[in-house]
């Protein structure tokens, strides 16, 4: 193949340059929604939220303008805006040229919708990050009468669910079973505080999910409210407030002082480490799910807590190019484009193109960039992480997720990631990841994990 340009260095390719500022002004719309969204909540005051927060190990908004987000690549280097310069182009036989787009006839990408909490308002990035390591005497060993590991799914207050499923994986408090959460303990079911009460008695360990957020969001709000004299921050009326946050204010006044407490000191992330006898490397418990590429203290605990799916900006502007590139072949052969520019067509375009550019030393990381999503019109989150674990080339390196949240996908499993909301609240079942010791095919002492589920009664 021949070059009709010498090729620059990546840092100085006009694709990789152009993309980068799609990824900017993506961001800068995603800002933008944001904080129009955020004029109309009825925020706390700062200075009155401090205090409350503080005592339950909350963050509130600063009082200082907002930033623009910073997007970081696979290499933890932030993205920047530079000027574009000149088109690069070289042949291929069935792409014909393969060039850098005019910026002016670019299609603008819908921004990606920010993640809300209602009317309260969000937690800070900065402060409300919590990376908690597990304990090493919770973690199980290859040996006969080992304590074992019990990581459950969103119980969302079904309390007898809960304790038959506890019953059906043999707990064993004598033994040093530990057991795990993985977030939304409360709200929806019928008996939030019970939940929380055994958890506590248990020992238990867990994650902070997207409701513990909402209810100690709601208590806080509560609490300025109660104590502020203000008109403008007179105690708001229900009938101003969503269903949703109603729900959550009564689960958090069902709770005792001490039950927010604990709930409050859940981390965002529970990193458990290696399991003995396992080839890959360690193990981690959020939420909702995790980007790759990017350190545990360094991802969003907002996103943490609600992601669904990985939205790629510079990805899909790199597929409206294509498209636009057949459109204008189609028009230029007087073809109808609908007979030639199909999504299929699109994708092995799109496909080709990027291997020629990576065949000719262009780097990818403009085009890698995850924004997370609560919506589902992304590429799941678990599906981007399990590929970049595999990509890794050493096992030892590949990290294993389990986590709760995504009720309509239900029971997910995977080599690397391990979904166990399957839906108990809307009458599915109740599921906890087991480990325990056993014995492998050669009769070896090894830390096995099993799936256990119970069925549950509909309460949402």
């Amino acid at each position: 193949m021949a070059l009709s340009a010498r090729i620059p260095t990546s840092y100085l390719n006009p694709r990789y340059r152009r993309r980068r500022l799609y990824v900017f002004v993506a961001g800068l719309l995603i800002l933008i929604t944001f904080y129009m969204s955020s004029r109309f909540d009825s925020g706390m005051s700062t200075a009155d939220a401090a205090a409350v927060a503080k005592k339950l190990h909350l963050s509130t908004h600063s009082t200082e303008p907002n930033e623009p987000p910073s997007v970081k690549d696979e290499n933890g280097s932030s993205d920047s805006t530079d000027e574009v310069a000149a088109p690069l182009q070289f042949e291929d036989k069935q792409l014909g040229t393969v060039t850098n787009h005019d910026i002016k006839k670019q299609i603008p990408l819908e921004p990606v919708p920010p993640m809300h909490h209602g009317m309260v308002a969000r937690p800070s990035s900065k402060s409300a990050v919590t990376v908690a390591t597990l304990p090493q005497k919770h973690m199980p060993r290859a040996a006969a009468g080992s304590p074992r590991l019990i990581i459950i799914g969103d119980v969302h207050g079904q309390l007898n669910e809960m304790k038959a499923l506890l019953q059906k994986t043999e707990y064993s408090a004598e033994r040093g079973d530990h057991v795990i959460f993985t977030g939304d303990m409360i709200n929806k079911g019928p008996d939030s505080a019970g939940v929380v009460a055994l958890a506590m008695e248990m020992g238990a360990s867990g994650v902070r999910g997207n409701h513990e957020d909402k209810i100690l969001l709601a208590h806080v709000q509560e609490a300025v409210d109660e104590s502020s004299s203000a008109p403008e921050n007179q105690k708001r009326e229900e009938a101003e407030t969503s269903k949703g946050e109603n729900a959550a204010l009564a689960t958090a006044r069902s709770l005792s002082p001490e039950q927010l407490e604990w709930l409050a000191k859940l981390p965002v992330v529970l990193r458990l480490g290696k399991i003995a006898d396992q080839i890959s490397g360690e193990w981690v418990v959020v939420h909702a799910g995790l980007v790759p590429g990017m350190p545990l203290e360094d991802q969003d605990p907002t996103a943490v807590m609600n992601m669904r799916t990985l939205r790629f900006p510079g990805r899909e502007q790199a597929r409206q190019e294509v498209r636009q590139d057949l459109e204008d072949a189609a028009a230029a052969k007087q073809k109808k484009v609908a007979d030639v520019v199909s999504e299929g067509a699109v994708e092995a375009a799109y496909e080709r193109e990027e291997k020629i550019l990576e065949k000719n030393g262009v780097a990818r990381n403009d085009i890698d960039i995850a924004v997370p999503t609560e919506a589902r019109d992304g590429l799941p989150w678990s599906e981007a992480w399990n590929k970049a674990q595999k990509a890794r080339k050493h096992k030892k390196e590949r990290v294993s997720v389990v986590y709760g949240h995504d009720a309509k996908t239900g029971l997910n499993i995977n080599t690397y990631s391990f979904g166990l909301d399957s839906s108990c609240v809307r009458g599915g079942q109740l599921s906890a990841l087991v480990f325990e010791p056993g014995r492998s095919m050669i009769g070896r002492h090894v830390v096995k994990h099993r799936i256990v589920s119970t069925e549950c009664e509909k309460n949402a």
